[in-house]
């Protein structure tokens, strides 16, 4: 009866751990998911930023 009730232990033991593995494995996920979308959003600010400053350049170059 010891056997069973340490097996049972043990088996429950292995469950929460793979529950938090996967749990671990899914927040990293989302993470990198999170930083993924802020990442594109800086890249298209920078984007716009270069375009507006040579459209402004242009500008004074023009008047200059």
């Amino acid at each position: 009866m010891y056997y069973l009730s340490e097996s049972l232990a043990r088996d429950r033991s292995s469950a929460r751990y793979e529950e938090a593995q996967h749990a671990r494995i899914a927040r990293r996920a989302a993470e990198l998911r999170k930083l993924d979308r802020r990442r594109q959003r800086a890249e298209r600010n920078l984007l716009r930023a270069w375009q507006q400053s040579d459209e402004l350049r242009a500008s004074i170059e023009a008047v200059g």
